[in-house]
């Protein structure tokens, strides 16, 4: 989507220390239509910080009310995309996958082919990432899986 100048009206989701912007729902040039998405934004977004801008100025902020269901969040190549979720018959064979213990910070390089042999290609980062366990302290995750691109030589 393009943004025009006209499209002064949006919807973005933060988290609750408004330090990352997770994603921007709506963008309009209509108040009516951009209401509209933002009365639509608190029921489907609990326990998110919503802001609602006209332009630069902040028309509204709130904490939605209810419990956060935190978007999938995938690492590649050191970034976070929000929202993402991949599926492991997604990789390519010059992708690379590390495991980061959130418990003991232990990291280990991942094969994909286990993995899709596993869990299949179908499965999803999320569900992975929940079934894995640290081999360091034995502890049941979480667990943060990040994607890599090997180096072209």
């Amino acid at each position: 989507m393009v943004d025009t100048a006209e499209d002064n009206f949006r919807i973005e989701v933060w988290d609750r220390e408004e330090k990352t912007h997770l994603e921007t729902i709506c963008r309009s040039p209509d108040a009516v239509v951009s209401q509209a998405a933002w009365h639509a934004a608190i029921r489907r977004r609990p326990g998110m910080l919503l802001i609602h801008y006209n332009s630069r100025h902040v028309m509204e902020k709130i904490i939605t009310p209810g419990e956060a269901k935190v978007p999938p969040q995938t690492i590649i190549d050191g970034s976070i995309h929000a929202g993402l979720d991949v599926a492991l018959g997604d990789l390519r064979s010059w992708h690379t996958l590390r495991a980061w213990c959130t418990t003991c910070s232990h990291h280990a390089e991942v094969k994909p082919a286990s993995l899709i042999k596993r869990y299949g290609k179908e499965a999803l980062f999320s569900s992975v990432e929940r079934a894995l366990l640290c081999t360091s302290c034995k502890k049941g995750g979480p667990v943060r899986m990040e994607i890599h691109s090997m180096q072209r030589n």
